[in-house]
């Protein structure tokens, strides 16, 4: 029985695609890539739009049954679920990679200066960059994978933030490429893909069935009680937040422009109060 899969058309979502038909153990598939609005707005050099634009394109397809599963990031996925779709997070191992890394030009040392041109595109990567590492040239950054890494190494930047989990799927080398693993807590999904369909959907079984759902359902567990605190905290993609749950415990950190809060505990609804407490709502906003 051959499924239909959607995804997104760059690198990275083709690696992910197989992650989940290796996870999955998948024998018989379709591959059906979109170019979604987010993919559009991004190669037009926009940097601050919701992620929910690499979502709902493929979604559609999903609603209309054009296709029978979707595979997306799972940083991607709004807070707010979408109607009639069903989802499910996972991770190669169930093991999520989830740290940022800081690299470096090639054949640079790694020592950060807090007056180096870093790049990122993140607002929650430069608040951090801001806070944590003191850093004073922030600067922005887009493109894949490569895009990135090309225009650190032509001098456009001293080094640039990275998700380890994208180049760990991409099997990218830092060859002579210097690096520093960022001790910093990064934001809600990073590091796990999330597998989509529809309600009744006819292989809705196999993906449950799966030898790695139990889980899968553990991660989704984690990822599901991060996204009831943004909801609640009505984020989006951009807002400066970086959030894990994990072993019943949610930690995180919200960003204002001159200063920040740290949280934690394990229930959403204390988590909230004790962040409205702490004007962490007001921080949210003044980014806006």
């Amino acid at each position: 029985m051959t499924i239909k899969i959607v995804s997104r058309s760059s690198k990275l979502a083709l690696a992910q695609v197989q992650e989940f038909i290796d996870v999955f153990s998948i024998k018989e598939y379709e591959l059906i890539n979109i170019k979604t609005r987010g993919d559009i707005l991004s190669s037009q050099g926009e940097v601050l739009f919701d992620k929910a634009n690499f979502v709902s394109d493929i979604e559609k397809s999903l609603i209309e049954e054009k296709a029978d599963v979707a595979i997306h990031s799972a940083k991607d996925m709004p807070a707010e679920d979408t109607k009639n779709l069903n989802q499910l997070f996972f991770a190669k191992g169930q093991t999520r990679v989830v740290s940022d890394l800081l690299v470096f030009r090639k054949d640079t040392e790694p020592v950060f200066n807090i007056n180096m041109r870093l790049g990122t595109s993140s607002l929650r990567r430069k608040m951090q960059a801001k806070f944590h590492l003191k850093a004073k040239n922030i600067v922005n950054l887009n493109g894949n994978i490569d895009t990135r890494i090309r225009k650190l190494n032509e001098g456009s930047y001293d080094c640039i933030i990275l998700a380890e989990a994208g180049l760990s799927r991409l099997r990218y080398l830092l060859e002579d490429q210097n690096y520093i693993r960022l001790n910093h807590l990064t934001c809600s999904g990073q590091g796990a893909l999330a597998v989509q369909w529809k309600n009744e959907n006819k292989f809705s079984d196999i993906i449950m069935s799966a030898d790695i759902s139990s889980s899968a359902i553990n991660l989704s567990d984690e990822i599901n009680i991060e996204k009831s605190l943004l909801k609640k905290l009505n984020t989006n993609c951009n807002s400066a937040i970086s959030l894990r749950a994990r072993d019943g415990l949610l930690k995180g950190e919200i960003f204002g422009l001159k200063n920040y809060i740290s949280f934690s505990g394990d229930q959403v609804d204390e988590v909230y109060k004790d962040i409205k407490e702490n004007r962490g709502l007001e921080l949210l906003n003044e980014h806006h």
